[in-house]
């Protein structure tokens, strides 16, 4: 459709790989598992930005700088302290996930500005490239396979929740943690994929660090957004994993204010916090 790499990796990419995190949380909330709802949104957040980009920093030095990027580090911090504030309270209100979908709208609106903006640019669109030009059979693959793959994430979220539940009546451990670890990684997997795809390709760096703000933006702004009308209470603290949370929005500002690339240095201070998350996770499973 002629998409910049930013506009893709935010928005196409960042909507298609939080898709699992949606499933999962929604599905975990229906079940009464509040824990895995929550543990899978602030821990795939933390995976994302401190393991996945910790790691493709190792790999490839990507491109941080450019106007498109400000804002979207920029709006990155912004949510993440309005997260911290919303977590202030004893649940998740229904006003508080007004807010975020407020916040979500405003984010789309941006791409949507931007999008526009790279066609004004770009001039005419290669018309071999459009979807309209494509056979009616064509299109018809693409849908069945869209579908197809919507079914195969409920189906996968299914196993998830229910396992996961499972695993911690067993073993009298907390979800929230079980959640945070594990099914956060699950759910962040197409994330890492994605990246390493781009560093094995060694182009479209933008496509790493826009796939992966614009994920955690949806997880929070989308996901937790669309999550006000179940009986959601904060049982524990967040302090820790909103600490580390804000900590990594800045770090990303300051990095991109100071410096042309995220590379090998960032992704080992990056890969470090989330060791340290983990640290702290398994000292309190049982919490």
């Amino acid at each position: 459709m002629g998409l910049s790499p930013l506009v893709i990796g935010v928005f196409l990419v960042g909507l298609g790989t939080s898709l699992p995190e949606f499933f999962v949380s929604h599905l975990g909330a229906l079940r009464g598992s509040n824990g895995i709802a929550l543990g899978n949104i602030i821990g795939s957040n933390l995976s994302n930005i401190f393991l996945i980009l910790g790691i493709t920093g190792l790999v490839s030095s990507l491109n941080v700088k450019g106007k498109d990027m400000v804002m979207q580090v920029y709006l990155h911090l912004l949510l993440t302290v309005i997260l911290a504030i919303l977590f202030i309270f004893d649940r998740l209100y229904f006003v508080s996930s007004l807010v975020l979908f407020t916040f979500f709208l405003y984010y789309v609106l941006q791409t949507y500005l931007d999008m526009k903006k790279h066609h004004k640019k770009g001039g005419e669109l290669d018309k071999n490239t459009s979807f309209l030009e494509l056979s009616n059979r064509t299109r018809l693959v693409l849908a069945v396979k869209l579908f197809f793959g919507f079914f195969l994430l409920y189906l996968g979220g299914e196993l998830l929740v229910e396992n996961g539940k499972a695993i911690c009546t067993e073993f009298g451990i907390s979800e929230f943690i079980v959640s945070a670890i594990f099914v956060a990684f699950g759910t962040s997997f197409p994330e890492l994929v994605t990246s390493l795809l781009a560093c094995y390709k060694k182009k479209d760096t933008d496509l790493i660090l826009g796939n992966l703000i614009g994920s955690n933006i949806f997880n929070v702004a989308f996901v937790l957004g669309t999550m006000g009308g179940y009986n959601i209470g904060f049982d524990r603290s967040f302090k820790v994993e909103l600490g580390f949370l804000l900590l990594a929005a800045t770090l990303l500002i300051i990095i991109q204010r100071f410096k042309e690339t995220f590379g090998k240095v960032e992704g080992a201070i990056f890969l470090s916090c989330y060791i340290a998350v983990v640290v702290y996770w398994v000292s309190n499973i049982k919490s």
